[in-house]
This record gives structure tokens, C-alpha cells and sequence, in this order.
């Protein structure tokens, strides 16, 4: 079910970023982002509590976790304004090279509580692979 759920992480991902490409046609891109996060925060808001029967709460947790909100305004405002120049096969590309050395490095080292799984030299073909087929599908 896990690989499911991915799968349609990676699809919502890619039209979030296409549509937020076209919505920064229109607006800036922080004003992409306010309705990016105003919209789901209504929706979270009415879902919590009548879906799944739980009060929002923030307390009991550390502050530092908090910054997930700036990371998210940086992440969509950034992503709808490259998308207007770049393409969003290109964004989606790059972010996903990103996405994998920031990982590969907080998993090796342990950072922010993740499982410590240390890197190995044999993986490092498969990321000269994926970075080449990254480069060839944004410059082919």
C-alpha cells in the first residue's frame, strides 16, 4: 500500500507543481503559496475534526519541527516561480536530485531522528545515473 501511496504522492506532486506554474501567471509567487497553504489549512481544519474525530492541537511537540510551514512557503513559492521559467519536467527533475543526495546525507549521518542508514561508494553509480538521465530529459 506504502508504494501506492508514494506513486500518488509523486502524480498530486507533479500537477500541484504544473498548476502552480500556471497560478504564478497570474500572482506572485508568495501569493501562489498563500493559496496553496490557506487552502489546505481550511481543509485540514474542517477535516480533522469531523473526519477523523481528533482535536488540532500544537503543543508536545518541538518548536524546531515547526518550521515545516517556511520550508513549505520556500518549497511551492520556489517551485511555482521555476516552473514558470523551466518547465515542470525540469523543476520535478531537479528536485527529485535534490531530494535524494539531502536524503542519502540526513540518512547517513541520522539528522532530524531519520533511521541511520550509512551511505555506501557502491550506490554512487546509481546517482551518476539518475543525474545523467535527469540531464538528458532536461536538455534532450
Amino acid at each position: 500500500m506504502g508504494i501506492l501511496y508514494l506513486y500518488l504522492s509523486g502524480l498530486f506532486n507533479s500537477i500541484m507543481v504544473s498548476f502552480n506554474g500556471q497560478l504564478g501567471i497570474y500572482h506572485t509567487m508568495f501569493a501562489v503559496s498563500f493559496f496553496v497553504h490557506a487552502i489546505a489549512a481550511v481543509i485540514l481544519i474542517i477535516y480533522i475534526p469531523l473526519v477523523q474525530k481528533k482535536k488540532i492541537k500544537i503543543t508536545g511537540v518541538p518548536a524546531y519541527v515547526y518550521t515545516v510551514g517556511f520550508l513549505g512557503v520556500t518549497i511551492v513559492s520556489l517551485a511555482s516561480w521555476c516552473t514558470k521559467a523551466l518547465g515542470a519536467t525540469a523543476v520535478m527533475s531537479l528536485e527529485v536530485v535534490a531530494m535524494m543526495i539531502c536524503s542519502a546525507v540526513f540518512d547517513h549521518y541520522g539528522f532530524f531522528g531519520v533511521k541511520k542508514i550509512p551511505f555506501k561508494k557502491e550506490q554512487i553509480p546509481a546517482y551518476i545515473l539518475v543525474v545523467v538521465g535527469i540531464m538528458l530529459v532536461i536538455n534532450g
